[in-house]
């Protein structure tokens, strides 16, 4: 069954559905968004729409927030995962099992990170689509200009979306872990 909000997403392969986040139907989010039809509002119900925004806005800014820290902590576990592997072959090179078993984690530790990005970069998005939705309810909508003026991070020259090079990390480390292995154990 496919996804209402999300087109297109039963048609995509199971790689690419991973690795990229689907925009949300923009026809459907406004359908769940607003309890009362954007044109009747009051001016305190705009006063009160003004309130949510910045709410929400402020959310989508502490979300951004905890991605950089996990990021963060994630990339320095798996620096550390390098360096306490190869210290490990050093103090005990008869013994690759170890060795194996801390490979089998560190790959792991990968694998959730890369979900923990996607599983991010889905919650941003939804949440800018619906900051755009707002917007257009207010007098300004800076959001939806300034995406606009970066061209909709389609355009790299002009903007390239981190979640695009932060997707890469898990992986560059996954290839690092099997890397030092194979120089390690492999003849």
């Amino acid at each position: 069954m496919e996804n209402e909000l999300i087109p297109g997403t039963g048609s995509q392969t199971a790689v690419r559905s991973y690795v990229t986040a689907n925009q949300p139907n923009s026809s459907a989010l406004a359908d769940g968004l607003w309890v009362l039809p954007p044109d009747v509002l009051s001016s305190g119900d705009r006063a009160v729409l003004f309130d949510q925004y910045k709410l929400y806005a402020a959310e989508a800014e502490r979300l951004s927030v905890r991605r950089t820290l996990t990021s963060a902590f994630l990339l320095v576990l798996n620096i550390g995962l390098l360096v306490a592997g190869t210290a490990l072959v050093a103090s005990s090179p008869e013994q690759p099992w170890l060795f194996t078993v801390a490979l089998i984690a560190a790959l792991g530790t990968c694998l959730g990170w890369f979900w923990i990005i996607r599983s991010y970069r889905q919650m941003a998005s939804g949440k800018y689509s619906v900051i755009s939705h707002l917007e257009k309810q207010l007098p300004a909508a800076p959001g939806v200009a300034e995406w606009s003026a970066v061209g909709l991070g389609r355009d790299s020259s002009r903007y390239l979306p981190m979640s695009n090079i932060e997707v890469w990390a898990p992986a560059l480390f996954a290839f690092c872990h099997v890397a030092t292995y194979a120089l390690l154990y492999v003849p």
